[in-house]
Parts: C-alpha cells; structure tokens; sequence
C-alpha cells in the first residue's frame, strides 16, 4: 500500500514537473516572437501580410505596398536606410534583403538589434524555402509550411495542362524598356519559363541587358511584357510594328503582373505560373 502511494506521488510529481517545463517553454517560445518588425524589401512586406503579421509591422520601405497607410513608418527607399528612423522606432527585428548595404546590416547588428537577411531568390524554390524561414521567425511556421506546401501542390497541377509538343516554345520575357531588359538564367523569374515548358531566348545571357536586334533574331513565338504603365503599353506597339515576329504573327504579346512576377509570395508565383501557362498554350492577344 505504501508503496503504491509513493509511486502515485512520484507520476503526480512528474506530472507536475513536466507541465511546468511546458509552461516555460511556451512563456519564453511567445518572448521570442518579434513584436516590432521592419520591412527592407516590398515582397517582404507581402510576406508578412500573408502570414498575418501586420500588426507587427512598424517600419518599411517606399516601395512597399500597405494595406493601409497607418500600418507602417517608411524608414528606406530601394536600397538607402535611415538609420535614425529605424532606432526611433524600436524594431525587436529588422529583416533584410540583398538590396540592403551590409555596412547597413552590420550597424544594427551592432546596435544589438536582430536581423534576418533574405538572400537573393533564383528559384520557386528559394522563394519558398524564404517565405518558411520568416514564418518560422514570426512564430507561423505551421502556416508558412501549409501555404508552401499548397504552392507546390498547385505547380505541380497546374503544369499538367502543357500541352506535349515535339519543341520548346521560344519566349522573351522583357522586364525593362530603357534599357531593354530581360530576364535571365539562374533566377526565380526564369522558373516561370523553365515551368512553363518554354525556352529562354536570353538564358545565355548574364546580365539582363539585351538588343532588340537580338530579341528580332532569336524570332521568340511568345512576349510577355512585365506591366510598366505608359512605357509597357509603348513596348507592346512598338514590337506589333514587327509583322514578321512569329509571336506578332501568333497575337501571343502579352502584359503580365509585376507584382506577380518581380516580387512573388509562394501563391503569387502560382497565380503567375497559371496566367503565363495559358498565355502560351491556350489564348491570344486580340490587338
């Protein structure tokens, strides 16, 4: 009998001690999460939107879009930090890009405030892998790993509607005017080509600089136009002047999304991906 006592006492002892190391774990877990955040980068100030962390968000840059104006101080432009503003606000996390000077980055470091640096994304999967990386830091890594994994999960349905063709359509992707820019090898908008089941006429290109005589030659079936306002709709007609250009030919000019495809969250990606896929395979541009 006594001994049945004590063996009670002992799991009521356990118990007890168990769910006290719960208890901490979860206090100091909850102390961790930043409360004052700062944006040094538009797509990651969409990404902490989407993982519903606005009402953390204190600081961002010029170039950020808010969902209202009151949600965030601009404290940087592209690339240029104030640092005085960011110390006036107090951030308990600044997260920066590959935009961010890392004389810039190493101040606050300094400063004793912490920082999470974003690499420069070159595929879906890096911007992925990022978006994981910040929800993990915000204390949602289970949503971040949930709108990852349905990202993936709509790729991959989304890539059984490529037609099987016996080559890869030939597509320019123009993300600049003046000068002419396209996009590249080894970058996460060239996955949007390479998903797609198209060829890059620039992918032997290093840097995105590109001549419309080479865009003429390389004769793409396809254009997309990244959406530039006045200059975007100027590009468009000046490459219908073109009546030989097979994507002329074809009706296949299309505008697609900046936001969507120059500063993608995972879903946005996708959004893009599907709009780009159809573009190529199953619609025309009435002009």
């Amino acid at each position: 009998m006594l001994k049945h006592i004590n063996t009670m006492k002992f799991r009521q002892i356990r118990y007890s001690l168990l769910f006290f190391l719960i208890l901490i774990f979860s206090i100091t877990t909850k102390a961790k999460i930043p409360q004052r955040i700062i944006s040094l980068a538009p797509v990651i100030t969409k990404n902490i939107y989407l993982l519903h962390g606005e009402n953390f968000l204190v600081g961002c840059t010029s170039f950020c879009k808010l969902k209202n104006p009151d949600d965030a101080q601009v404290v940087a432009s592209a690339i240029q930090v104030n640092i005085e503003k960011v110390i006036l606000l107090k951030p308990d996390l600044i997260i920066a890009s590959s935009l961010t000077n890392p004389e810039t980055i190493k101040t606050f470091k300094k400063l004793n405030i912490d920082v999470l640096y974003l690499p420069l994304q070159k595929s879906f999967e890096d911007i992925c892998t990022d978006f994981q990386t910040l929800g993990k830091k915000l204390g949602e890594k289970e949503l971040a790993d949930k709108i990852v994994t349905q990202a993936r999960k709509e790729v991959k349905s989304i890539r059984e509607k490529i037609p099987g063709k016996d080559s890869l359509p030939k597509i320019f992707f123009q993300i600049g005017a003046n000068p002419l820019f396209s996009v590249t090898s080894n970058t996460f908008q060239e996955d949007f080509i390479d998903l797609a089941g198209g060829q890059n006429i620039a992918d032997d290109l290093t840097i995105g600089s590109i001549t419309r005589e080479k865009v003429l030659v390389s004769n793409p079936d396809v254009i997309f136009i990244s959406t530039m306002g006045m200059v975007g709709l100027e590009e468009k007609k000046r490459w219908e002047s073109y009546k030989n250009l097979k994507a002329v030919k074809n009706k296949k000019i299309f505008f697609i999304d900046q936001e969507k495809t120059c500063s993608p969250t995972p879903d946005l990606f996708v959004e893009a991906l599907n709009e780009i896929i159809d573009d190529i395979y199953y619609r025309n541009n009435e002009f």
